[in-house]
């Protein structure tokens, strides 16, 4: 497992397609505000649902500040699409499938396969303002991204 990126630091670029079948980059979602970014192990797992579901459910909280949630993993959109809509989840879920996003952020575990449970809050310029293993509660992403 790598260390984190450091605060402050250039986030670095993507662009995936989501589980509706658009294609999202940083660069068209940064136009409209923060990101959120929660890698996340797996659909429809245990864990991954507490965590997901608490994104959900803080929905009007990222939304009043302006930040955008957004999951990612190397699920298939396919897979993405149906975890989204039994979870009731109203933000994308970004198919990962090479880890190419998850490697650019540091969130693989040791071995080079498995997604380590890891957030990000990029702010409006681009920059890394929150860095956290785990799954932190929203309000804390929330927070450091709109300081």
């Amino acid at each position: 497992m790598s260390d984190l990126l450091k605060i402050g630091s250039d986030a670095p670029k993507f662009s995936a397609v989501a589980n509706d079948g658009s294609t999202i980059s940083l660069e068209e979602l940064l136009k409209k505000g923060p990101v959120a970014l929660f890698f996340y192990p797996a659909d429809n797992t245990p864990g991954c649902n507490r965590q997901l579901s608490a994104v959900r459910d803080d929905t009007s909280r990222f939304a009043e500040a302006g930040v955008q949630p957004i999951g990612v993993n190397p699920g298939s959109v396919a897979t993405h699409a149906k975890y989204a809509a039994k979870m009731e989840f109203g933000f994308p879920l970004l198919s990962d499938a090479d880890r190419s996003i998850a490697r650019a952020y540091n969130a693989i575990k040791l071995g080079g396969l498995g997604i380590q449970r890891t957030v990000y809050g990029i702010d409006r310029d681009g920059r890394i303002a929150f860095a956290v293993r785990g799954a932190p509660p929203p309000a804390e992403v929330i927070a450091a991204v709109t300081e």
